[in-house]
């Protein structure tokens, strides 16, 4: 079927798909942002039926040269027009030191923000494909236990692939996980509490594709 003119819309109170069928179990909807969305109009944003947003504080270690150019302009304004939000940042660690260094990463730029939605390690790069699945489990837990015990709700990111062939380690089941697959409908088969069903949503405040 063509693609719905109602795609990932609400209609008569529910949510639906890129071929207008109901989604089932959607509650709400956010967008993912990062420095390459520009400056955004937030206050459009919040008008055009938004929930929430998922905010990339940065990538990598922690250095301020990779914190994202964006972050306090987009934080500072979902908290300015009440959007609740939360935090990724995309991770290269291959290393518990690594995974340490972007957990300090993130816990310094969160220093005076409340977000209600988790941190989510951004977990896709190349880079760990060199590592065993066992070893990913390993990062992650140590990322999530420092954020964790700061007191913030945590979560991983990731493409379906990564999902059902790297990120099967039954500590994955323990945190929030944020599923990215661009399809009318979620392949992903576990429980999960996000999905991000499309790189090319259109918002009211942001120029050009936007992920939702």
């Amino acid at each position: 079927r063509s693609t719905s003119r109602y795609a990932w819309q609400k209609v008569d109170g529910h949510f639906v798909n890129s071929e207008g069928d109901r989604i089932k179990g959607a509650v709400k909807k956010g967008i993912d942002v990062s420095e390459h969305n520009g400056k955004i109009n937030w206050r459009q944003v919040k008008e055009d039926g938004i929930d929430f947003a998922i905010i990339r504080c940065g990538y990598g270690s922690n250095h301020s040269s990779q914190d994202d150019e964006r972050w306090e302009y987009n934080v500072e304004q979902c908290e300015k027009y009440g959007i609740p939000y939360g935090v990724y940042i995309y991770s290269y660690a291959d290393s518990v030191a690594k995974a340490d260094s972007e957990a300090e990463h993130v816990l310094r730029l969160l220093k005076g923000h409340h977000p209600t939605y988790p941190v989510y390690y951004d977990m896709e790069d190349d880079r760990l494909l060199k590592v065993s699945d066992t070893s990913v489990a390993g990062l992650a837990r140590t990322f999530c236990r420092t954020v964790k015990s700061a007191g913030y709700d945590v979560g991983v990111y990731a493409n379906l692939s990564w999902w059902n062939d790297h990120l099967t380690s039954s500590s994955f089941d323990k945190w929030s996980k944020w599923v990215a697959h661009y399809n009318p409908t979620c392949g992903y088969k576990e429980d999960y509490d996000m999905w991000q069903c499309t790189s090319s949503g259109r918002v009211d405040g942001v120029d050009g594709n936007v992920s939702l």
